[in-house]
């Protein structure tokens, strides 16, 4: 398969041929570029942000938009894609999504709808970012925060 990033993502439940082969994942290097465009220039992971970049100002600023983590264990997925569907973002914008600075992964926002469990292995954070959109999500903890990407810290 040569898709599974072990701990972060896996083919479980397993998603069509055609899914996957929209999903890059990023080497190291490149995934650390964008992360430094689009996230921080300072840390490498969520857990480490500090209060004033954006991820960490979405997670203490908004109300949680949604606890995922019931819906992942019951294999119950259809609430939170509904939900993740409202957002009304095109099915073909660019989307990286981040585990932490040097793990990461280029898809599009409806094959994160469609299989947004097979990304949520890793519960201490993901970052979703969208290039051409303003939203921006931070999944943590099994909870979900919608708000707006700001500019990475430097």
């Amino acid at each position: 398969m040569g898709k599974e990033i072990p701990g972060v993502f896996h083919d479980d439940p397993k998603m069509s041929s055609d899914d996957l082969a929209l999903i890059e994942i990023l080497s190291d290097v490149v995934s650390a570029k964008r992360w430094d465009k689009y996230v921080s220039e300072v840390n490498r992971h969520f857990m480490q942000m500090y209060d004033d970049e954006w991820p960490a100002k979405i997670v203490s600023g908004e109300k949680c938009w949604y606890h995922w983590v019931e819906d992942w264990n019951e294999d119950d997925f259809s609430e939170f894609t509904h939900r993740l569907e409202s957002i009304g973002i095109p099915t073909d914008s660019a989307l990286y999504i981040f585990w932490m600075k040097e793990v990461g992964v280029k898809t599009n926002w409806g094959v994160f709808i469609k299989n947004w469990s097979n990304f949520l292995y890793e519960d201490e954070g993901c970052i979703l970012v969208l290039p051409m959109q303003k939203e921006s999500l931070v999944l943590s903890n099994g909870a979900a925060w919608l708000g707006a990407r700001g500019v990475p810290k430097t």
